[in-house]
Parts: structure tokens; sequence; C-alpha cells
């Protein structure tokens, strides 16, 4: 069958493979650049040897499934072990370790996280830079005629099997609200519609001229504006600079994320946090980036892997982060558990 996978985030880039290694023809539509999602890596505009894993700092496998597949990239030399604990401020003092958290075995990817997409992407016709606006059901497959029509924004329509959404829950229901046939969507759609997701900004600094560091990340509590310090610089060797990737507390970035032209304020207020936690240095970066994540976490998910619609002959199914969870641990198994679903169930046509 030729299938079509609208996302190529870890969840859809998983499915892909899966089905592909099981014989079908899959195209993965994704309307950026890179691919990966949340798995993805800034390049710094100004030194060579700087990138920053801006979205997701690290990937942990507490899940057997996922844990199996980083081995596999750890093999392959595409992930390293990077951290089994991190630092951890509770508002006042800085502490080696957090308290209340057990040992966990966190990887980092030498050239970025994006280099999980990258891999993934091998087994998969990926068309990035392609934005998906709907999908037309043609009816069930007869003769040559695929029942499904993927709708792009450039106007051109591309025929397949069976579709897979794997979009946040938010831009799932705008491509379902953009078919002209919802029927068979209407048991799902309301409860799409009720899943709500936490923003997030990351700054990105680099230092020329910073003190050693000799952390790989600090978990911050009773922070008002700031969430979590990765030290990309002890993942990758960056010279004499040092780098950091700096999230945001949600509450703090869904106050400003309506605000018009924010960017400003929020580099400001974040390296002020950053400055009392620090010392004056922290003030005084060489590089500074922002980028907003409006859709970086789901506040509430669905019960299930996965869901599946529509008849043998046409399915449809959606899956993502908010299958079960709200992490990218939930975003593999959700692709995984589809792919192997489907694996067994579609037929090699």
């Amino acid at each position: 069958m030729l299938i079509g996978i609208i996302g190529a985030g870890i969840s859809g880039l998983t499915a892909g493979r899966i089905l592909a290694k099981a014989g079908h023809e899959v195209i993965v539509f994704e309307k950026s650049r890179g691919f990966g999602g949340r798995l993805s890596t800034r390049y710094s505009n100004k030194y060579d040897d700087v990138r920053y894993d801006h979205g997701a700092p690290y990937i942990s496998g507490l899940d057997s499934r996922l844990y199996e597949f980083l081995k596999e990239l750890e093999g392959k030399g595409i992930l390293k072990l990077w951290a089994d604990e991190f630092h951890f401020h509770d508002g006042e003092e800085l502490y080696n370790r957090h308290p209340n958290r057990s040992k966990t075995e966190m990887f980092c990817a030498p050239e970025g996280l994006n280099s999980i997409g990258r891999y993934l992407s091998r087994w998969s016709d990926v068309r990035r830079n392609t934005k998906v606006i709907g999908f037309t059901y043609m009816g069930d497959k007869r003769g040559k005629k695929k029942p499904w029509m993927i709708n792009l924004q450039s106007s051109e329509a591309i025929e397949v099997d069976a579709i897979v959404v794997a979009t946040p829950a938010v831009q799932t229901y705008g491509l379902i609200e953009n078919s002209t046939d919802e029927t068979m969507f209407k048991t799902v759609i309301k409860d799409i519609d009720t899943v709500n997701y936490r923003p997030k900004h990351t700054l990105m600094l680099t230092y020329e001229n910073a003190p050693p560091q000799d952390y790989k990340g600090i978990i911050c509590a009773n922070n008002p504006v700031l969430h979590f310090i990765s030290n990309e610089s002890s993942k990758r060797d960056t010279g004499n600079k040092l780098s950091l990737a700096v999230q945001s507390n949600g509450d703090f970035s869904k106050k400003h994320i309506f605000d018009e032209n924010p960017d400003d304020q929020i580099i400001s207020e974040m390296v002020s946090a950053l400055r009392k936690l620090f010392g004056d240095w922290a003030g005084k970066y060489d590089e500074a980036n922002l980028k907003l994540w409006r859709y970086s976490q789901p506040g509430n998910h669905f019960e299930t892997d996965f869901v599946e619609l529509g008849s043998d002959y046409a399915p449809v199914a959606l899956i993502g982060d908010f299958m079960k969870g709200d992490s990218i641990e939930h975003a593999f198994a959700s692709g995984y558990e589809l792919g192997h679903h489907w694996a067994k169930k579609l037929t090699q046509s």
C-alpha cells in the first residue's frame, strides 16, 4: 500500500520506518525544513562548532521499546550516554542532584538530536517544506483509483491508500476541519479539541569568556522564569566557548505568547533570571537566539496508543505525543504501536 504520513516527528518517522520495512511505500509530508519535531537542533549563526538541541535537551529510554531503539542508535555512534542525573536549583540553593529523582540514563547526540530524525528518514520518502492543508476521502479503493487524496498548500493533490496524521492535536484538528468529509471523524474530533498544550521558549546563548561550568543540566524549581538549563558544550566540543539552551517556565511563556514582538522582552527577562542564578557573567553573552515552541507539551491526553478510523481498505490513524501521555517516549510508543499494528493488518498492494 501507499501510505501518506503527515508530520516528520518521532512518531510519524517511527511508524514510517516500521511500515516501510514491512513492504509498504511510505511518503512523509513535513511542513518545516527539518524533521524530528521536538528532537530539533539549531545551528549557531556565528560559530561553526556550536549547535543547540533547542526542543528536547535529551532523550531517555524508560520505555523498553524506546530503549532498544536508543541502544541501536548508540551502537551506530549517533547517540551517546550524556548524564544519569542533573543539578537542581530549589529557588535559593544549587545542589549537584535532584533529591526526588532516581538516576536515569539520558542520551544526547554529538551531532545534534535532529540526527535521530535523519536516521529514521532513510526508510521513507520525506518531503520537507511541504504543507498539507487537508485530505479528501474518495471512496474505498476500486481498480487503480486510491481512496484518499492528500491536499497540499501548493494545490497539488497526492493519491494514497492510507493516511497517518502525526501532528500536534491542534494541527490534527485543523486538518480534519479542512477535510471534505468529516463523517468518519465525528467520534474523535471533539476529544481532539479538548487537548491543550503548554508553550515553552528556548533561549540559546553562547559565551566566549564564561567561567567553567561543571553541570550537564540544571532543573529549576520555584523559578517564575526558568525551567531547565542545558549545558550544550558538555555534549560536543565547542572549543573554549560555552553554549546553553535555556528553557522557560511554562507559565512565563503562556503570559508572553500573545504579546506583540515580545522577543526582546523575553530574552531580557530570561537573561536577568540567569544572572540571579550564576552572576553577572551570564548577561555578557556573544550570541542569543530565541525559539517559541507553541505546542511544546500536551496538558492532557488520550488513553490509547493511537486512534484508528476508516475501513481496512482506506484506513486513517492518528498518532503523536498526546496519545497515552505527554512526552517524546509516548510519541515514539504511539508510532511504534501503530506501525506494528498496520504492518500485520494491511496487505502490501
